[in-house]
């Protein structure tokens, strides 16, 4: 690496830096995991998904995640999971193999919100 490089590099880091104090619910923290929305879901079971769960992390702030499972996980931790992929070879019918990107993980959406207000079971009054 150059130096311009590394300059380039601090600056773009100092911007990036910037940025997240002046608007930090933009990016997700282990400081503001709690303040983000939350969405209830079950990721369905796959063969390379290990018994003991999936472990997702992101900037730090990690789940295990288990198959079959409701887990309450914070949005862009789901949103981060829509864009696993992996590669899957289909045969056509013309006898050629074709390669497909399809999800590395699924899931059910059960609730999405599950923190809002408005989400909130009603309480009982009398």
């Amino acid at each position: 690496m150059s130096k311009a490089d590394i300059t380039a590099d601090q600056e773009e880091q100092r911007k990036i830096n910037a940025d997240m104090k002046k608007n930090p619910k933009q990016y997700f923290t282990a400081a503001n995991a709690k303040d983000h929305i939350k969405d209830r879901i079950i990721v369905n079971p796959a063969p390379d998904i290990p018994r003991e769960g999936l472990f997702v992390s992101l900037n730090g702030y990690g789940y295990l995640v288990k198959a079959g499972f409701e887990i309450d996980i914070p949005r862009p931790i789901r949103q981060m999971l829509d864009t696993r992929i992996r590669k899957e070879i289909v045969h056509g019918d013309d006898g050629k193999e074709y390669a497909r990107d399809v999800p590395a993980v699924t899931y059910r959406m059960i609730q999405e919100g599950v923190n809002l207000p408005e989400n909130a079971p009603a309480q009982a009054g009398g």
